[in-house]
């Protein structure tokens, strides 16, 4: 187990440390209340560490992920040019998404974190939401066993969720069966939009915790934590 730095210290003490690695992390959220971003900081905080790491997303482009990383003062363009770092767009033509096609995404998404597990040290999926809309239970119960498997040989795995778009049954399992477990959202602090991040578990590092943060996500700092005084959700 090793406790990797978010370069954000006053994150880093809430953490109790940083970023634990191995583990599965899952991070809830609605749309717009911060996943990505979070998630970004701790991929170019593995990257600068020397980690490699795979991309999976259903949201965007390659080139629009590398520019939404730089327009928070993270330019991951090196690692992406190197194979530190490598995104794998989910693209279905025309954009229209069935149930048959979302089933049989996330099980080769699956298998492709299995059949290349040499060829990274961590993988996020973000977001679960399309694939896992559609797919039966039993189905996305065996993807978070393997999942679980792949973090027992080194591996940390990240997954991003929008809590409507999956069964009540498929939250409690992710919730019971990950090593951290974060819910991002919208909030205010004097009339200033930011992000509350609850850190409703969190296993693997080992200083003194908070139960929330607020996070304000900066243009030119990227993010950074705001005092709690005067928040309103």
């Amino acid at each position: 187990m090793k406790v990797i730095s978010l370069g954000i210290p006053d994150l880093d003490r809430c953490l109790g440390g940083g970023f634990p690695h191995p583990c599965l992390a899952s991070i809830e959220g609605e749309f717009g209340a911060g996943k990505t971003v979070l998630t970004q900081q701790i991929v170019y905080s593995m990257l600068r560490e020397g980690l490699k790491v795979f991309v999976i997303t259903t949201e965007t482009a390659s080139k629009d992920y590398l520019r939404m990383m730089k327009s928070i003062n993270l330019d991951a363009f090196l690692k992406y040019v190197s194979g530190d770092l490598t995104i794998f767009p989910l693209h279905v033509e025309g954009g229209k998404w069935t149930k048959f096609l979302s089933s049989l995404f996330f099980r080769v998404a699956r298998n492709f974190l299995e059949i290349n597990r040499s060829r990274y040290d961590a993988a996020v999926i973000d977001s679960l939401s399309v694939l896992a809309v559609n797919t039966p239970p039993h189905v996305f119960l065996t993807f978070v066993t393997r999942m679980k498997n792949l973090v027992t040989s080194g591996k940390t795995i990240i997954l991003t969720f929008h809590p409507q778009f999956l069964p009540e049954q498929s939250v409690m399992k992710l919730k019971a069966s990950s090593d951290v477990y974060l819910v991002i959202s919208n909030g205010k602090v004097a009339g200033m939009d930011v992000k509350i991040l609850k850190i409703v578990k969190l296993w693997g590092t080992g200083g003194e915790r908070k139960s929330s943060v607020i996070l304000e996500v900066n243009p030119h700092l990227g993010l950074r934590v705001l005092p709690l005084g005067g928040i309103k959700v």
